[in-house]
């Protein structure tokens, strides 16, 4: 296929599990009956053992959404539904050819991943991810460094709205091009705010969620993260198969809430499905929008934190004014007014991010240098 030779071999799963000998592969395709717990387990031994770079594909019969979660957090590339369709056989052999060829160049340093995490509607999370972009965008500039925010809540992105950016392209545009995509092309969807961050925006229209399939997210993410060194993206209020995908590639969660009844419990929502899905292990800050310390509170941060079983690891100061200009008129925080507390407090949230990211080993590359106190 395209030049490129295969060497088919069949084995059963249980021999290969219990210690049997497997050929140097580029891509295994399983066949698996999620029902049986025995088979997933071998399954997920086997992508332990098995040296990086291999794509490993499963296929099963009457996988359900929960099925086909729990195969992806093994560590697979996809999963195919039967009766398997040759497209999908291609677009595997596809996939395992681009990780080849991945494996044989030199790895290029690769950004690191902040995803944002609504608590709720209507809690401030895009903005919240807008002023950090710029925050962190405007520190890195100066180091030869660039920040980008890809607005993957395609049913009510506003991020190009909040910075005024008249998008010429954006992530709907991608899509048909998902085949060529690459750094240059990326780029040239993107819109450059005068902060220094680029912004993907979400499309104009209402898309519904299965607009994006898994190999689409994971190709933008991959372009994103060698082409920056800091990559945020503000998801929807619901999950999905891509959305979860990000949050199982994120370097960092921001799960931005108020303290409001219903905002905690909403972000308690959300901390709960991400120990369902099985990401309890990713670094999770958890950030109090709209924060206003009032003597005689009936609900203070400790209580937030007793109810959401969790730290507060941010406030962010209720400055109306100041948010609202910003935000009218699409500037940073920190060009309107940086002596705000919205400012400190969004600064904050940019230096904690480099300063995590500096001590990260593995996954993170390139280490940032601190942002400067203000």
């Amino acid at each position: 296929m395209n030049g490129t030779k295969f060497d088919l071999r069949i084995a059963p799963l249980e021999g290969i599990a219990a210690g049997g000998s497997l050929p140097a592969s580029d891509l295994i395709i399983v066949e698996i009956d999620t029902r049986n717990a025995d088979d997933v387990e071998r399954l997920g031994a086997l992508v332990e053992e098995l040296t990086p770079g291999t794509a490993v594909v499963a296929t099963a019969a009457d996988a359900t959404l929960d099925d086909v979660r729990k195969l992806m957090r093994l560590g697979l590339v996809d999963v195919l539904p039967q009766p398997v369709r040759r497209d999908d056989v291609l677009a595997a052999l596809e996939h395992a050819a681009r990780v080849r060829r991945t494996a044989q160049r030199p790895q290029a340093s690769k950004g690191r991943l902040v995803s944002v995490l609504k608590g709720g509607g209507g809690v401030g999370a895009t903005t919240v991810a807008v002023q950090t972009g710029c925050c962190l965008a405007q520190a890195l500039e100066k180091r030869g460094q660039e920040v980008c925010l890809l607005d993957f809540d395609v049913q009510g992105g506003t991020v190009a709205l909040y910075l005024d950016l008249k998008d010429r392209m954006g992530l709907a545009d991608l899509v048909s091009a998902q085949d060529r995509l690459d750094g240059d092309l990326l780029r040239g969807a993107m819109s450059r705010h005068p902060s220094g961050l680029h912004v993907i925006s979400a499309p104009p229209e209402v898309m519904p969620l299965d607009t994006f399939g898994l190999e689409f997210v994971r190709r933008v993410l991959d372009v994103a993260r060698r082409e920056f060194a800091v990559v945020i993206v503000d998801l929807p209020p619901v999950w999905c198969l891509w959305s979860f995908e990000i949050l199982r590639q994120s370097n960092e969660i921001l799960l931005v809430t108020e303290m409001t009844v219903p905002g905690v419990r909403q972000a308690r929502r959300q901390i709960d499905t991400l120990g369902a899905e099985g990401l309890e292990e990713l670094p999770l800050r958890v950030v109090l929008n709209r924060y206003e310390k009032r003597w005689g509170e009936a609900i203070g941060v400790k209580e937030v934190e007793k109810a959401l079983d969790h730290k507060v690891d941010f406030t962010v100061a209720n400055d109306y004014r100041t948010v609202s200009e910003a935000l009218n008129q699409g500037l940073s925080i920190a060009d309107l007014r940086k002596r705000s507390k919205a400012f400190k407090s969004i600064a904050k949230i940019s230096e904690a991010l480099v300063a995590t990211g500096s001590q990260e080993e593995g996954r993170l590359e390139p280490h940032l240098s601190g942002i400067p106190r203000r």
